[in-house]
């Protein structure tokens, strides 16, 4: 039952990250010369929603078991990591205008990386414990 934490860790800090991100990627849309403080706020907001799941990591593998089965909790992990890279892709192509193509693209490059990381520790859970 421990791989369900793992999968509660990364929809926390996936839904967490998607929500700081769609707030400011609209700033930079809007005004691109904003781009250092959306990051600032992206960095801060990511910081700040990837608390409990930290901690739901280090007590998932404090109450470390073999895993029997993988296939349900790993296909989630997998669902939430593909709906957040879909997600960020899309908000980084709909309604940019051309001269602000460049921010916002790097401020999704940015966020892709932010989001991916606690789906990954999960991913790469799954595999050490399983059986």
């Amino acid at each position: 039952m421990v791989e369900y934490i793992f999968v509660l860790a990364a929809f926390i800090a996936v839904t967490g990250i998607l929500i700081v991100f769609k707030i400011n990627v609209e700033k930079i849309k809007e005004n691109p010369e904003t781009i250092q403080i959306a990051q600032r706020n992206l960095f801060i907001g990511s910081a700040i929603s990837e608390t409990i799941p930290i901690i739901l990591i280090v007590y998932g593998f404090a109450t470390v078991e073999t895993v029997e089965n993988i296939s349900v909790p790993f296909m989630l992990v997998i669902l939430i990591l593909a709906f957040s890279l879909f997600f960020i892709f899309l908000q980084s192509k709909v309604d940019v205008d051309e001269n602000n193509r460049g921010p916002v693209q790097q401020f999704s490059r940015i966020s892709m990386a932010l989001v991916s990381a606690i789906p990954i520790i999960a991913i790469v859970f799954f595999f050490t414990f399983s059986s």
